[in-house]
Parts: C-alpha cells; sequence; structure tokens
C-alpha cells in the first residue's frame, strides 16, 4: 500500500493561526531521534519553542529509561517539540500525563477512538500498546525549563514489525478501522499540545487529572513495579502529583518513576 510521505507544508497548513505563530516544522527521511534532533537545535540564542521535527523513520528511536523504541520507515508517525516553561521545575512532574489526556481526549474528538492510558506515558487500546510519549527535561536556560516532548505513535505499522516487537500492538488505522492522513494526524497533535500548554502554565496537571484518570488502564490490575526493587500490589490510580498508588501486602505504596508490568499479561509493560 502506498502511503503518505509527511510534508512540512501540508502539516503547516493545517495548524491553527495563534499555533502556526509559534510553532515551526521541519521533516526528515531518517534520523537517529527525532527527540535528539530537537535537542541539538536548543542553543542559548535559539528560539526554542515549537521546535518541532518529525521523521519517516528512526534508526535510534527511544522510550523511557533509554529502552529502544522500533521505529521503521514510512507509516508511523515520530514527533518532537521543543517548549520553554515559565514554572518551577516540581511543576512539570506530571506533564507527561497531561499530555497523554491531551491527546487521548483529541483521538475521541477527531477519530472517535477511545484510547486508555498506561501509566506514566503510553497509549493503549484493547489491551495492546499504540505509542507513547517521551519528555526529556534539558539545561535550564535563563531560569526557563525547556524540554523536548517526543510523540510515538503507531498509525499503519508494517507488517514487518510483527517480528521486531515482543509486546502485543496495534495501530490507529486498525483502531479506527480507516486509513489514516499522517500529515492531518500530525497537525492535530500539533495542534493539541501547543494549543493546551497555556492551560498546564496555570493550572499544572490538576486540569488533566480527571480526564486521564477516566483512562487509567492499570486501575484494579495486578502489577509489578521495578523501581529499583520489585513491588507487587493492585494498581489504585494515580494521587493529585501523578504518581502511580499501589495497594500492596505492606500497604499503600506511592511510586514517583520506574516500569509497570501486568501480572496478569504475563508481563506486559
Amino acid at each position: 500500500m502506498q502511503r503518505d510521505q509527511l510534508d512540512s507544508g501540508v502539516i503547516e497548513a493545517g495548524l491553527d493561526p495563534a499555533v502556526a505563530q509559534v510553532v515551526s516544522v521541519s521533516v526528515h527521511n531518517t534520523v537517529e531521534s527525532t527527540n535528539d534532533e530537537v535537542r541539538d537545535s536548543a542553543t542559548p540564542s535559539a528560539d526554542f519553542t515549537g521546535t518541532t521535527v518529525l521523521a519517516e523513520e528512526q534508526t535510534r528511536g527511544r522510550g523511557r529509561r533509554g529502552k529502544a523504541w522500533h521505529s521503521p520507515p514510512g507509516g508511523n508517525l515520530y514527533l518532537s517539540m521543543g517548549w520553554e516553561f515559565d514554572l518551577p521545575i516540581e511543576r512539570l512532574s506530571g506533564l507527561s500525563l497531561a499530555i497523554g489526556a491531551m491527546l487521548a481526549e483529541a483521538f475521541a474528538r477527531e477519530f472517535d477512538a477511545e484510547l486508555q492510558l498506561k501509566w506514566p506515558n503510553d497509549f493503549y487500546f484493547d489491551g495492546r500498546k499504540l505509542g507513547g510519549i517521551l519528555v526529556e527535561l534539558l539545561p535550564e536556560q535563563q531560569g526557563r525549563q525547556r524540554l523536548v516532548l517526543g510523540i510515538g505513535l503507531n498509525v499503519e505499522m508494517p507488517l514487518l514489525a510483527h517480528d521486531a516487537i515482543d509486546r502485543p500492538w496495534t495501530d490507529l488505522s486498525t483502531v479506527i478501522k480507516a486509513p489514516v492522513e499522517r500529515n492531518k494526524l500530525a497537525a492535530s497533535i500539533i495542534n493539541t499540545i501547543a494549543g493546551s500548554l497555556a492551560e498546564y502554565h496555570r493550572q499544572g496537571l490538576s486540569y488533566w487529572l480527571e480526564p486521564w484518570r477516566a483512562r487509567d488502564f492499570l486501575l484494579g490490575r495486578p502489577v509489578t513495579v521495578d523501581n529499583p526493587m520489585p513491588l507487587t500490589g493492585t494498581a489504585a490510580g494515580v494521587n493529585d502529583e501523578g504518581a502511580l498508588v499501589i495497594h500492596a501486602t505492606t500497604g499503600q505504596c506511592v511510586v514517583a518513576g520506574g516500569e509497570v508490568s501486568i501480572v496478569e499479561f504475563g508481563g506486559l509493560s
């Protein structure tokens, strides 16, 4: 099947006027990582906010904690955006959850796709991983926090990817049972994130907690957290700071980071 090619001009034409004023889009055929491309543009004199990079293929794509992210050429979406925040660093701890909630609501609205969110940063549908978010903090610049916001989304995954991915997965075209125009999807994601970050500046994670909790994939499931000592219990949602709450045999525990496996799925992560 001939896939649509990513085109920066088409994507920018789909941006809301207010978003287009602050976002610049570039598209590459192959990069090591879109997050790295944005990070490398963050010079002291650069206008970093809104710098957005997409690629048809990543050769060294990664997820949280340096895990490899399978990024085959064509068909999927690998997008990273730079942003500056005039906020204390502790206010940014829930940003990946907020972005997940922003995008899940947008997918429901625009594609009638009801996704679930697996703490802290993954998209799921029907027990299968659809995509993920990677937020990377850069050195502070003149009192402002600089971050790279990375989105990896399976859109129309090549069939050969079955052998390269060791966990249940799906893609957006399968979820909505229709082809997806990736340029339109990219513009929608950029509009959603850039248009919603002002609310995050004002209210932080609190504004997005209820939408996130309504899609909590782990809630009520038996899980194991490897951080750094293994912890097993039942996922009991997230607290107001976005940390995972687990009911364990030793009592209630709060987990701020780590890899979570779902026991009933035999180690699905």
